[in-house]
C-alpha cells in the first residue's frame, strides 16, 4: 500500500484537494452556462459519474490498483478514502442531480456553491475555527458563517448581473440560498458535503424563486 500517512486528513488544510474540487466545479458550471444544453449536460455527467464510480469500485477491489491510484492521486485524496469511495463521485453525482432537477440558473448556482462556498468554509474553519464556537459535528461558527457569506455574494452577483433579476428578488434568493449553502453541512445526517451542499441550497433557492415569482 502507498504511504497512507502522506494522505490528508479532514482537519488538514489540504489546498491541493480544494483547488482541484474548485476548478472542477467552476469548469462544469461554466460549460453548462455557456455551451451545454440540459440534455447534453446530463448525458456527459452521467457518463462521467458511471465511469468514476466504476473506477472506484475496481480500485477498492484490487490492492495493486488501489496502491497505484493512491500514488497517482494521493495529493487530492484523504486518508479515510484509502478503503472507501472517495468524494469525487459524490461531487459529480450531486452536480448531475442538480442539472436534472433544478432550472438552469439554480443548478449553476448550486454548482458554484459547491465549487467556491465549500472550500472557503473549510479553509476558514480550519484556520480560524478555534476562535469561534465549535458545534457537535466539529464544524465551527466562523467556517459556517464564511460559507453562508460567500454563497450569498456569489448568488447575488450571478442573479443580478448575469440573469438580470430585480434586486429584491435576487437578494431574497441569495439570502436563503446562502444560508442553505453554508448551513447544509449542519444537517444531522451522515451525508457527504459534496452531495448535500448543492442539493440543499438548490432546493432552497428554487422554492424561494417560486415564492417571489420572478
Amino acid at each position: 500500500m502507498a504511504d497512507t500517512w502522506r494522505l490528508g486528513l479532514r482537519s488538514d488544510l489540504h489546498l491541493t484537494r480544494k483547488v482541484f474540487h474548485c476548478g472542477m466545479g467552476l469548469f462544469m458550471a461554466a460549460l453548462y452556462a455557456t455551451v451545454l444544453s440540459k440534455v447534453l449536460a446530463v448525458s456527459l455527467l452521467l457518463g462521467f459519474f458511471v465511469g468514476l464510480l466504476s473506477l472506484e469500485i475496481l480500485r477498492l477491489r484490487s490492492p495493486a490498483l488501489n496502491t497505484a491510484a493512491l500514488r497517482l492521486f494521493g495529493s487530492i485524496l484523504r486518508r479515510s478514502e484509502v478503503d472507501r469511495v472517495s468524494g469525487t463521485p459524490f461531487y459529480v453525482g450531486s452536480v448531475l442531480l442538480c442539472v436534472i432537477v433544478f432550472p438552469k440558473s439554480i443548478a449553476i448556482l448550486s454548482i458554484l456553491f459547491l465549487a467556491i462556498g465549500d472550500p472557503i468554509s473549510s479553509v476558514m474553519g480550519i484556520l480560524y475555527g478555534d476562535r469561534s464556537i465549535r458545534f457537535k459535528n466539529g464544524k465551527s461558527l466562523i467556517g459556517t458563517a464564511s460559507g453562508m457569506g460567500i454563497c450569498f455574494i456569489v448568488a447575488l452577483l450571478f442573479l443580478r448581473f448575469h440573469e438580470g433579476m430585480p434586486l429584491v428578488s435576487a437578494v431574497l434568493i441569495a439570502f436563503f440560498g446562502g444560508i442553505a449553502g453554508g448551513g447544509s453541512e449542519m444537517v444531522p445526517l451522515d451525508i457527504d458535503d459534496n452531495f448535500s451542499i448543492p442539493l440543499v441550497s438548490g432546493l432552497a433557492m428554487w422554492v424561494t424563486d417560486l415564492i417571489v415569482g420572478w
